[in-house]
């Protein structure tokens, strides 16, 4: 039994040796049946490793990962050891380190002042806590801030913990019997007695980077700084220890003395046979990505019984545990000059070099650099090279092989590996660049968007290439990013299936050809569903939290989850909607949650969800508009809504019984961890039993928080005293921290990311070591790559001496970065932003990137021979690149429909497809002269038929032209539809006023004119508050107004409006028309309208008297006919027209009407007879003192014009910059949406000339003449 490594610079050939370590010939045949196990270092590793067992296996069965030695460990404890339980609970989860943390520090900040001494250990870190709440006045905001502050400490505090368990806790040392440890890495051994560190020997040494070589100033200056950086550390290092030894030590001790006991079994002759019986005879360690040496120094030990065979990804065959960063030997070497100059100063040129060759040849090899890209990204490999290269020696029967191929690709990339492989130092032009190597690519793009455009191209031509002896699939890509979370929608807007043809869409070919489809994987991200479904859980938690409003409920209604759980579909989910809104719902769940937001002598609490649900509820049983025990009733309530109302009364539940959970702790109402974790998973399993599967992950989640939560106090009596199980079990936190860590467990799916079958997309760092033939790494932008925004607060093992083995994010990001480099097969692109998209100016790319090209640069033939200052050349762009390396750049265009961008002529390098953009831009390209305008040509006359109109939409359609002749065309001007309300109204505007006018009308219709009107009856439309009873004071008087108009125009007492009916009129032949006309036989017809007499509203009532006249029989009297309708700015009278001449007249407007439908009739109603703030008519004109009269002339064609047609040209053009209504509602202005549509790319102010001049004249000039507007009194 022994340790077996095998280093190799390949992945795969570490799984050939893996293949033959685990096919040994036995005796036994059952050994075959028997379970592997491996130790990976991520689930990346395992699935890659799945896929490849079973590829050279035929299946893949009976192995047993282990995730990092960590997890082996405790397998083999829970293995050898009886008491298993008590194995189960010692281990301490993070999360339970942060509850933990924040319940014994919480006590510290409940009051209003800090309440400790400046000499507790504790004073600093609950101070800082205090400071972070200083600037707020109020106690409850204050009290707040400080405990989300305390979260935040908490959770630092449990990284820091955690890492300390792993690389601060452990003895390395082969002490004596009865030796007490005194290794300076065994902090966790010194706090659990409460010895406070030799922080002096640690690190407060005055320490320099270079030693020997520095000045007496930079010493000082260091000195200054370690001063300060020693008074940090000392508080770091007093609230540590007393957080460590008052909490966690016990813990930490019963997990020592677990493995005190494993060990003693296994080194225990008559108890080790048993034990190796529940271990396996072998345990294959498959590469490292951390190597804690606890853990190392645990394998070791165990290879004394059980094969251990560890397969190492090491970059270089080469010894290099000694080998320094480049940079940092290059400014040693410049300090050792230097010093020697000081000392020397008449010293020559030729000495200094004889003196550092001297140095070099007798102490340099101790501080050699070797291969910079090694030396400088490899830092974390080198140092598990060194822990492991101690098991060489073979003290213990270890036994160390190195597999090292040396058959490389003859391109650049592979020059690389191969010099990496070798140790070589770089050499100046010692390699000649093809112009057609592509191995390595740098792609410089404007954003993130161009740089996914760019790749889909070059993934398509890359997968194009493939052929019969070099197949290449999809599989075969990785894809890099360093934010991939920001990175995920453009990712799957990019690459989104192509859309499909809707006259194909049931048929094989209806995905559209100028598309190709790339199988994509985001890899360790949460998937939408999952997310959109935990939102649906949420909602009635979290909305009423905010204004909760008609937008924000409509939207949490419109979540899959959400339709899925209450049992409906989307067009149930728009009915409700639907209902809601007209039931007057903007904000605000019910009466009580609007009031935490309104002042406190306001007690208006309408148009909240349970104001509309209420009249939606009464709107059942009573479906008119009514008032009922102070309810007002909906009245349009249909039979296929009483089951979306109860399903909204079972929402209202719910939400009111989740309210107030995400404030609790605010009211003084606290609940335990594990109760708000099981009121969150029946919540979850309410939906799974409406078949709502994809909250599965997140179930699991809430399930092991739940368990790791029972094991921290479910333990023996004498393990846990009573007080601190009774702290873990009622351990109490607000709702917003608990949602806060399972967001945080599905967010930490990053660290989960596993090759796929298609095009992954993974974080980097997070799918390594594995290989690929196409690497791609994107976003390497400077202050991007590498990420230094993970520092972690409160580190002590930042501050003081590093140890072998410690790990840091930053050579994280440069150690990925390394095995990208190396484990790409074939290819390697590089993309980066090269262009600032605000300023336009020209960006470096990152740090790494630029040492890759540096020394690219130096080893391509013709370089400058400077490795810092290459030789450069300008491409597109004016990128400044080194000039032998132009092939390998790339330079993208801004937009993806750039017309050079499809040149025929262009390199595969920057080949574009013609995709959706390739019509874009050829439509660009064929931009010449003027564009045809689509609606200039007349349609064809419809052929005669026998057709029904309806005089209100006849009416419609002549007053405003353009929607006849989009309607006649089947067209729908789509325009820009409001969002829904989401505010109450404070103050009513026009509309508003309007309709508030028009039911006081109506019901003053159902009841005598001067019946006493109910307020109660609008509290679905009067503003909220105070302004309520001044709006309907207001509208009581407009509505006064105009019934004592009508009677000054009736004379009769009470006044009484003409009653009306529905009949039919002949117009033609072959048209019929609905028409409304008096009920009885009358000379005067007398309405009433609470809209203002505009323009369109004019001509409503002009054509409605010339119907009236023209349904009248050929033997009525020749009576003087009037139409009256008091509007609520004047009153219009039409009169002076005989039937006769009514039908000469109707049949000039149906003639326009069918010039209309073939096309475009310029003549809007709204502009002939706009107004003037008097309400007269714009193109009247008169002298001062004069009868104001609309004046015609003839022109030269016979026909008759306006004198005024300026004035409509003016207010038909106006741009409508100063204009307090929109112009694109203006029906009078071309801007109008309507107009603007139909008449693109036509003169349209030519086009409103000839339409003026062709039916001005016969259509209106009797309505200049025949009606009036009498303008109403101001009281």
């Amino acid at each position: 039994m022994a340790i077996h490594v095998i280093q190799s610079q390949r992945i795969d050939v570490l799984l050939q040796e893996m293949l033959r370590a685990g096919h040994q010939p036995s005796a036994n045949p059952f050994e075959a049946l028997k379970t592997q196990h491996f130790i990976v270092p991520s689930p990346a590793v395992q699935a890659w490793l799945t896929v490849k067992l079973s590829e050279h296996q035929g299946i893949s069965a009976n192995c047993l990962f282990h995730q990092r030695i960590r997890a082996f460990q405790w397998f083999a404890y829970q293995a050898v050891l009886n008491n298993k339980e008590k194995v189960r609970k010692a281990n301490i989860p993070r999360m339970i380190i942060k509850w933990r943390t924040y319940q014994v520090l919480k006590p510290y900040i409940e009051t209003a002042h800090n309440p400790l001494a400046l000499d507790h250990p504790l004073y600093s870190i609950v101070q800082r806590i205090y400071d972070s709440a200083s600037r707020l006045s109020n106690s409850t905001e204050q009290q707040l801030k400080k405990q989300g502050m305390l979260y935040w400490v908490s959770e630092q505090v449990s990284r820091l913990f955690s890492n300390y368990m792993e690389y601060r806790g452990h003895c390395f040392k082969q002490h004596g019997t009865g030796q007490a440890c005194d290794c300076s890495s065994n902090w966790l051994k010194d706090w659990g007695k409460n010895q406070p560190l030799d922080l002096d020997q640690q690190f407060f040494s005055a320490q320099t980077a270079f030693p020997g070589l520095d000045s007496k100033e930079q010493l000082a200056q260091r000195r200054e700084v370690s001063d300060f950086a020693k008074d940090q550390a000392e508080k770091l290092e007093q609230w540590q220890r007393w957080l460590w030894h008052g909490e966690f030590h016990a813990d930490f001790a019963l997990m020592q003395s677990i493995d005190q006991d494993f060990w003693e079994i296994m080194d225990h002759p008559e108890t080790r046979q048993s034990a190796l019986t529940h271990l396996p005879k072998q345990v294959t360690l498959f590469t490292v990505l951390d190597l804690p040496p606890s853990q190392l120094a645990f394998l070791r030990r165990l290879g004394q019984y059980i094969d251990v065979l560890i397969l190492h990804f090491n970059p270089s065959q080469e010894y290099w545990a000694d080998t320094v960063d480049a940079n940092w030997k290059k400014q040693y070497d410049v300090k050792l000059k230097q010093r020697f100059k000081d000392k020397h100063p008449q010293a020559s040129d030729p000495e200094i070099e004889a003196f550092f060759e001297k140095y070099t040849l007798e102490y340099g090899q101790l501080k050699e650099s070797r291969h910079p890209l090694l030396t400088r990204f490899g830092k974390q490999a080198r140092d598990h090279f060194s822990l492991l290269v101690n098991l060489a020696a073979g003290e213990n029967g270890e036994e160390w092989e190195d597999q090292f191929p040396l058959d490389y690709q003859s391109n650049l990339l592979g020059k690389v590996q191969y010099d990496i492989l070798n140790l070589a130092e770089p050499e100046a032009d010692s390699f000649a660049l093809n112009e057609r190597d592509d191995s390595i690519r740098l792609h410089v793009c404007h954003s993130s968007l161009r740089q996914l455009e760019v790749l889909k191209d070059q993934l398509t031509y890359w997968l194009s290439q493939a052929s019969a002896d070099q197949p290449r699939s999809p599989n075969d890509i990785l894809v890099l990013s360093p934010d991939l979370k920001n990175l995920e929608p453009l990712i799957r807007s990019v690459f989104a299936p192509p859309p499909r043809d809707l006259f194909l869409d049931d048929q094989a070919e209806a995905v559209r050809k100028d598309s190709v489809y790339l199988p994509v994987k985001i890899a360790g991200v949460t998937p939408l569903d999952v997310q959109n479904a935990w939102q649906a859980v949420l909602g009635p938690i979290q909305l009423p939290q905010g204004r909760f409003t008609l937008e924000d409920f409509a939207d949490w209604l419109n979540l899959s989850a959400v339709q899925t759980r209450y049992g409906m579909n989307a067009e149930q989910t728009a009915r409700m909607i639907e209902l809601l809104s007209e039931a007057k719902f903007k904000r605000g769940l019910d009466e009580a949650h609007l009031r935490r937001t309104l002042a406190p002598n306001d007690t208006d609490c309408r148009y909240s969800f349970k104001f509309a649900l209420d009249r939606l509820m009464l709107g059942v049983a009573v479906p008119e508009h009514a008032l009922w025990q102070d309810t007002l009733s909906f009245a349009f309530v249909r039979r296929d809504d009483f089951e979306l109302i109860n399903i909204l009364i079972e929402i209202y539940q719910d939400f009111a019984e989740r309210r107030h959970w995400m404030v609790e702790h605010e009211m003084g109402q606290l609940r335990n961890v594990e109760e708000w974790l099981h009121l969150l998973l029946r919540d979850l399993e309410r939906y799974q039993k409406q078949g709502v599967t994809v909250l599965k992950p997140i179930r699991e989640v809430i399930r092991k928080q739940i368990t790791m939560l029972t094991l921290s106090y479910y333990q023996d009596e004498d393990a846990l005293s009573e007080e601190q199980a009774h702290l873990l079990k009622d351990m109490q936190l607000p709702l917003p921290y608990v949602l806060q860590e399972i967001q945080g467990a599905l967010d930490s799916q990053m660290d989960q990311a596993v090759p796929s079958g298609q095009i992954t997309f993974s974080q980097i760092g997070q799918i390594r070591p594995v290989p690929y033939r196409l690497v791609v790494m994107l976003n390497l932008d400077s202050g991007q790559f590498p990420s230094r925004q993970s520092h972690l607060p409160f580190d002590l093992m930042d501050i003081l001496k590093p140890h072998l083995g410690d790990r840091s994010r930053l050579e994280d990001d440069q150690g990925a970065f390394l095995d990208a480099l190396l484990l790409a097969q074939e290819n390697l692109w590089l993309f980066y932003n090269g262009f600032d998209l605000n300023d336009g100016e020209i960006r470096e790319p990152s740090s790494v990137v630029q040492e890759l090209i540096r020394h690219l640069a130096l080893i391509v033939e013709g370089s400058s021979g400077n490795p810092n200052l290459p030789a450069l050349a300008k491409i597109d762009g004016d990128v400044d690149v080194p000039a032998n390396l132009q092939s390998l750049y790339s330079v993208h265009e801004l937009q993806p429909f750039e017309l050079q961008g499809f040149d025929a002529e262009r390199s595969s390098r920057k080949i574009r497809y013609q995709d959706h953009w390739y019509y874009v831009a050829q439509q660009l390209q064929q931009a010449n002269g003027a564009r045809k305008p689509w609606a200039a040509q007349a349609l064809a006359p419809q052929a005669a038929e026998e057709i029904l109109l309806d005089s209100a939409q006849w009416i419609k359609q002549v007053a405003f032209p353009a929607e006849l002749y989009l309607k006649t065309l089947g067209i729908s001007n789509l325009k820009y539809a409001e969002g829904l309300a989401t505010d109450e109204p404070l103050l009513l505007d026009g509309l508003e006023q309007y309709a508030v006018r028009h039911f006081m009308q109506d019901q003053s219709l159902q009841q005598a004119p001067n019946a006493a009107a109910q307020p109660e009856l609008l509290q679905d439309q009067l503003p909220v508050g105070k302004f309520k009873d001044a709006a309907w004071a207001v509208s009581q008087l407009q509505h006064e107004q105009l019934w004592e108009r009508v009677s000054e125009v009736m004379h009769p007492d009470p006044p009484e409006l003409t009653a009306v009916t529905q009949r039919q009129l002949k117009i033609d032949d072959q048209t019929l028309m609905q028409i409304t006309v008096p009920e009885t036989p009358v000379q005067q017809w007398v309405s009433m309208t609470a809209s203002s007499a505009r323009g369109r509203r004019r001509a409503q009532i002009w054509l409605e008297y010339l119907l009236w006249l023209a349904s009248l029989p050929a033997d009525a009297p020749l009576l003087n006919y009037q139409r009256v309708e008091v509007c609520n700015d004047v009153t219009i009278c039409c009169a002076g027209i005989s039937p006769e001449d009514a039908r000469m007249h109707l049949a000039r407007w149906m003639q326009a009407w069918r010039y209309g439908q073939q096309q475009p009739l310029v003549l809007p109603a709204a502009l002939m007879l706009a107004t003037d703030k008097n309400s007269a008519l714009i193109v009247q004109e008169g002298k001062k003192g004069e009868e104001l009269d609309v004046k015609w002339q003839e022109n030269e064609q016979g026909q008759q014009v306006l004198q005024q047609f300026d004035k409509l040209a003016a207010k038909w053009t106006d741009p409508g910059d100063y204009a307090a209504f929109d112009v694109r509602q203006d029906e009078a202005n071309q801007a109008h949406a309507d107009w603007a549509f139909i008449l693109r790319d036509q003169n349209s102010l030519q086009l409103l000339t000839q339409c003026c001049e062709q039916f001005a004249y016969a259509l209106y000039q009797p309505i200049y003449s025949h009606q009036t507007a009498e303008k109403a009194h101001a009281d």
